[in-house]
């Protein structure tokens, strides 16, 4: 296991996070096969279909174009433990229909969102990450 300077920490995970800040993002592919290791794998749990691959973690993030046009991620908090990025963030955004079922209403959200990068040769090649998606629901059904 490498120890990752909180530098070179900042560095490979700075791209992946301005994916998700939709009004100043460039071109998902390039930037995630650029970041991303070949075998990179995302997992939001234990479940068939939880974990993905780089070509589906692209068409994921590219979504979020479409669904919350106004989506920010900002890092809060980072942690650096050997080979290993922890990330506590704040998601926000104004979805631009309906969203996990929620019929759109114009309503905003923040929720927050932990992830657990691993890097690899200065790229990540392991994703772990929660956000709750509970709180959006919840704030956009507020009346």
């Amino acid at each position: 296991m490498t120890q990752l300077s909180e530098e070179q920490a900042r560095a490979a995970i700075a791209p992946w996070y301005s994916l998700f800040n939709i009004a100043t993002r460039g071109d998902v592919k390039a930037i995630q096969e650029q970041i991303l290791a070949e075998d990179y794998e995302s997992c939001a749990g234990y479940l068939p279909g939880e974990c993905w691959g780089r070509d589906t973690s692209i068409k994921v993030v590219s979504n979020f174009a479409n669904t919350i046009p106004d989506m920010k991620f900002d890092i809060k908090e980072m942690l650096v433990a050997g080979d290993r990025v922890i990330v506590r963030g704040e998601v926000t955004g104004t979805p631009a229909g309906e969203l996990f079922g929620v019929p759109h209403g114009g309503k905003s959200f923040r929720i927050m969102a932990v992830d657990i990068q691993t890097i690899r040769d200065g790229k990540i090649v392991k994703t772990f990450h929660m956000e709750n998606w509970l709180s959006a629901i919840g704030q956009l059904r507020a009346k």
